[in-house]
């Protein structure tokens, strides 16, 4: 059984238009993510996935598919576990699926990787990658990790946020596609592990700023050794 990376990439975009085709420091923001899964060793094929063909040009090595998605799974209002139901169905033969999102550039390999090898472990259906927070947070107005009435805790003594970040999810196909012929609704049935990312893996381009954010630092990166080698080990 194969295990499989899907890199979606969506002709439209309603905040950033044709985000996935615009160039970052050379390379679009989809092939930042094809090279990155072919670099991560653990995949037997890397699945581009759009609504627009001309992403079939990406096509740069024997482990690597276009699949043309129909445009009715490509709208604003397509949610993630159509899109997945639609991937296993088109994959018969893949064991897993991690959804590698081309919007989060600077995530690093190790961040792919660690996903990938959680995802395959036997006691785990389904990941997402999170990014750790210790910062007093609140939601609805109120306290959410911290007690207003007591001396003001430092940021290290918190209740930890533990943040999805939408970088890197995935599932595993059997206990994903009888949940759903169960009728389950969610997006994550079973056994979920939660997988710590690097903190630039969060950084997310949704908008303009983003990506002029995004492209600064991935320059920077190359310019700073010590920030270009940081990677998180998962076992």
């Amino acid at each position: 059984m194969e295990k499989i990376a899907v890199i979606p990439a969506r002709s439209g975009s309603k905040r950033l238009p044709k985000k996935n085709y615009k160039s970052f420091n050379s390379r679009t923001i989809v092939e930042i993510a094809r090279d990155k899964c072919l670099a991560s060793g653990i995949f037997d094929k890397v699945i581009i996935s759009s609504d627009d063909p001309i992403f079939e040009t990406y096509v740069n090595s024997n482990k690597v598919e276009f699949l043309l998605r129909p445009k009715k799974l490509a709208d604003d209002d397509t949610t993630t576990d159509i899109v997945v139901d639609f991937f296993f169905e088109k994959f018969p033969s893949c064991n897993s699926i991690l959804w590698v999102n081309s919007v989060s550039p600077l995530q690093s390999i190790q961040d792919i990787k660690n996903c990938g090898v959680r995802l395959n472990k036997p006691d785990v259906d389904c990941v997402m990658a999170i990014n750790t927070l210790y910062q007093h947070c609140c939601i609805n107005n109120g306290p959410l990790n911290f007690n207003p009435n007591n001396s003001f805790e430092k940021t290290q003594d918190l209740r930890p946020i533990q943040r999805y970040i939408y970088s890197c999810m995935g599932w595993k196909r059997v206990n994903y596609v009888n949940s759903r012929k169960r009728g389950f609704k969610g997006l994550f049935p079973g056994k979920m592990s939660l997988v710590e990312a690097s903190p630039l893996a969060g950084m997310l381009i949704k908008y303009e700023e983003d990506f002029i954010i995004c492209s600064k630092i991935e320059e920077a990166m190359g310019l700073i050794p010590n920030l270009a080698k940081h990677e998180f080990h998962v076992t």
